[in-house]
């Protein structure tokens, strides 16, 4: 297959880009710098400079490619009308109702509720923070082009060796500060390996569903507080948790606030449906492949 991609040197996109790659597919990849473009082709991929600002200066090359992977996110200013630009895009392109041109949109678990005491399921309606609005507008509007084949992954807290909560656990162990969350000790997060991750994504690639969403969770749950013991334990190392405070003048792009959410997330669905099978399923397993201890 020719894929479409965008996000591609994120810390999922790149695991994406790989998989994608391993998998004998071929990708062009949307890159903004010059070091960004080396970086993809010197991973096997073809790198086109544009903005995710302005898919209209590149949403043709995507439709040659037949799919669309979409993982890069702002949450600035620019974030809503880039947005808007995207599905005003897709919404012009041809009709093609033999072979529908193929999205594998991000969403994300902060469109959804917390508190909930069962694991949260793709059928439960969207309560997104301010900062995710836009995203969810996003869906519901993709969702209406009757030309587009949709699959939404809604990734829970990606973890990986040099990004996400238990890297930035690490850093903050080692350097004898707190972490600094706006999470408390019995906050739930719901958790995915990157690598994880990014399989379901080309799972996702490959099935081609006409209208699919899919949570990336390989963990349900875990408090704050085992995942903080964890990373002190495996590391040797004291490690306390700082609060921080939300700034509510910054409410329409403060981002962090999701990691106050209390999620418990179930993963059944991309099991069914994608036969995804995540690695990394405990809390242990994952501070044990992400936090290599040496010497």
């Amino acid at each position: 297959m020719q894929i479409f991609l965008t996000g591609a040197t994120g810390t999922v996109g790149r695991a994406v880009l790989a998989r994608l790659l391993e998998r004998g597919h071929g990708v062009t990849a949307l890159v903004r710098s010059p070091e960004s473009g080396a970086r993809v082709r010197a991973a096997g991929a073809r790198a086109v400079s544009g903005d995710i600002r302005e898919p209209r200066a590149w949403i043709e090359e995507a439709r040659a490619a037949g799919t669309l992977v979409h993982m890069a996110a702002s949450f600035d200013a620019d974030a809503v009308q880039a947005e808007r630009r995207l599905v005003a895009a897709l919404k012009d392109l041809p009709a093609d109702t033999a072979r529908p041109f193929h999205l594998v949109y991000t969403g994300g678990v902060w469109l959804y509720p917390a508190g909930r005491p069962a694991p949260l399921r793709e059928s439960v309606p969207f309560a997104p923070l301010p900062a995710f609005a836009h995203v969810a507008n996003a869906i519901h509007s993709l969702l209406s082009l009757r030309h587009i084949a949709l699959s939404v992954i809604h990734p829970t807290l990606v973890c990986a060796a040099d990004g996400g909560p238990i890297a930035d656990m690490r850093e903050a162990a080692e350097t004898g500060t707190p972490f600094v969350t706006r999470a408390g000790l019995d906050t739930l997060w719901p958790l995915v390996d990157a690598d994880d991750l990014a399989d379901l994504y080309v799972r996702a690639v490959e099935a081609r569903r006409f209208r699919l969403s899919a949570f990336g969770c390989g963990i349900e749950a875990v408090p704050v507080s085992t995942l903080l013991r964890l990373v002190s334990d495996h590391l040797g190392l004291r490690l306390d948790l700082a609060h921080a405070m939300p700034d509510a003048a910054a409410a329409d792009m403060d981002a962090e606030a999701g990691y106050a959410l209390s999620q418990r997330v179930s993963s059944a669905q991309a099991e069914k449906l994608l036969g995804w099978r995540p690695r990394l399923r405990s809390p242990e397993a994952l501070v044990e492949a992400l936090l290599p201890v040496t010497g």
